[in-house]
C-alpha cells in the first residue's frame, strides 16, 4: 500500500522493537522476479547477522519467521505498484509500503523502525492534476511525482469541442479544415471554406477551453486543492490560460508540446523534468527559510544542539543528508549516548528524526548538494 502520514506517525511512536527495515527495488518484469527474490534472501542473511550482533538476547528466528513468504511469493513482487518496496517488521507484524522512487537495496536493524527511506516521498509529495489539451479535446490525469493515473471523466464532461458546442459552433459555419501531424492531429490548422471563418473557429476554441477549465476547476482542482499542470502546444497553452479561472493552475510548471498520440509511459517520461523543476523550486524556498532562520538565531547544524532541540520539541524542519549514519543514540532520559554498545550500533540520525516527528516537525531528506549547509543535518527551530 501507499504510505500516508498516519502510518508513518504510528511507526515512529511504536516501542515494540527491535525492527527490521528493508528497502528493495521492484522487478520491472517477470524476468527480474527471480533476481529480486535472491536479493531479498541475501538481505535477510544480512539482517540476521545485524540482529544477532545488536540484540543477542532477542529471538532472531522468531522475528524473521514472518519474512520467508516474501522470498517465495513471486506474485507479491509482480503486483508491486511502485518502483521500490519498503518492508518494516517486528515480532508481531510486517508492514509493506510502495515508493515511487528507486533506491539502493538495503536492510537495517534498530530499536525503532528506520523511516528515513520513506520520509522523502511522504514529506516532498508532489501531487497534481495534468490536463492534456488539444485543439478540440482534452484528457485528465492524477499525478504523484511522475506516476500518472487517467481520470474517468463524468458523462457531462466536455470531452470534445464537438460534443460540447455542437456541429455549428465547431466549424463556425461552412468551414472545413485540414492538418498534418506526426502525433495524430494536434497542429496549427489551415481553415478553408466558402467563407474564411478562422476567427469563429478561434472563438469556438476559446469557448470550449472555458468549459474545460470550469469542469476541471469545479470538479477536481478546487475541491481537492490540487495544483493543475497543462500539457499543450504553446498557442493552446496561451488561449487556455487567457480564460482560466483556476487559482491552482501552475504558472511556472507546464509542458509546451503536443500530447497527441502519447501513451501513459510517454506522458510519465515527459513529467520527469517537470517534477525535478518543482523540487528545485521547493529547495530554493527551503534554503531561503534556513538562511532567514539562521540570521535570527533560530537554526542550527550542531549535532548536540540538534539532539537537545529534538528532545525539547523545538525543531520545526529537520534537513538530513541522504545515506547519513552518525554513531549514537538518545537514551531514555533524553540525553546523548555515544559510548554504550547499543549506541555504537545505532544511527543517531534516526533518533533525532523520531523525536522531531513526534513533536509534529517536518523532516526533509536531501542529497549533499541540496542541503542548506555542508553538515549532515540541520534544523530550523520554532523558538
Amino acid at each position: 500500500m501507499r504510505i500516508n502520514k498516519n502510518d508513518l506517525y504510528d511507526l515512529v511512536r511504536s516501542e515494540d522493537g527491535p525492527f527490521i527495515t528493508m528497502i528493495l527495488n521492484n522487478p520491472a518484469d517477470l524476468k527480474e522476479v527471480q533476481q529480486t527474490k535472491i536479493t531479498f534472501k541475501n538481505l535477510i542473511k544480512e539482517a540476521r547477522e545485524k540482529f544477532n550482533k545488536q540484540f543477542a538476547d532477542v529471538d532472531c528466528d522468531a522475528c524473521l519467521s514472518r519474512w520467508g513468504i516474501y522470498g517465495d511469493d513471486s506474485s507479491f513482487w509482480l503486483n508491486a505498484k511502485g518502483r521500490s518496496t519498503v518492508l518494516i517488521g517486528n515480532m508481531d507484524r510486517i508492514e509493506t509500503f510502495q515508493l515511487a522512487e528507486a533506491y539502493t537495496n538495503q536492510v537495517s536493524v534498530s530499536r525503532k523502525p528506520n523511516v528515513l527511506p520513506i520520509i522523502q516521498e511522504l514529506e516532498m509529495k508532489f501531487e497534481y492534476l495534468l490536463v492534456t489539451l488539444n485543439q478540440t479535446s482534452f484528457e485528465l490525469y492524477r499525478g504523484e511525482v511522475y506516476d500518472l493515473q487517467k481520470v474517468r471523466l463524468d458523462e457531462d464532461a466536455p470531452r470534445t469541442l464537438k460534443e460540447s458546442l455542437g456541429d455549428n459552433e465547431l466549424v463556425g459555419g461552412e468551414v472545413t479544415f485540414r492538418g498534418a501531424s506526426n502525433h495524430g492531429g494536434d497542429v496549427a490548422v489551415a481553415y478553408h471554406g466558402h467563407n474564411e471563418k478562422s476567427q469563429e473557429i478561434t472563438n469556438d476554441q476559446i469557448n470550449y477551453y472555458q468549459m474545460v477549465d470550469q469542469y476541471v476547476t469545479e470538479t477536481y482542482a478546487q475541491p481537492e486543492g490540487l495544483m493543475t499542470i497543462v500539457f499543450a502546444l504553446p498557442e493552446n497553452q496561451a488561449r487556455f490560460r487567457q480564460v482560466s479561472k483556476n487559482q491552482n493552475l501552475s504558472k511556472h510548471l507546464r509542458i509546451e508540446e503536443s500530447p497527441s498520440g502519447l501513451g501513459l509511459d510517454q506522458l510519465e517520461d515527459k513529467m520527469r523534468p517537470v517534477a525535478h523543476k518543482w523540487f528545485e523550486e521547493i529547495m530554493d524556498v527551503q534554503k531561503q527559510r534556513y538562511e532567514t532562520a539562521k540570521d535570527k538565531n533560530k537554526a542550527t547544524s550542531d549535532m548536540r544542539e540538534l539532539v537537545r532541540c529534538a528532545v525539547a520539541g523545538q525543531i520545526d524542519t529537520l534537513f538530513v543528508r541522504n545515506d547519513t549514519t552518525v554513531i549514537g543514540r538518545i537514551d531514555e532520559e533524553g540525553k546523548l549516548d555515544t559510548d554504550t554498545p547499543e549506541a555504537q550500533s545505532n544511527n543517531l540520525i534516526t533518533d533525532i528524526v523520531d523525536k522531531t516527528m513526534q513533536s509534529a516537525g517536518r523532516v526533509v531528506l536531501l542529497d549533499a548538494e541540496d542541503m542548506p549547509t555542508d553538515k549532515v543535518a540541520a534544523g530550523i527551530l520554532r523558538y
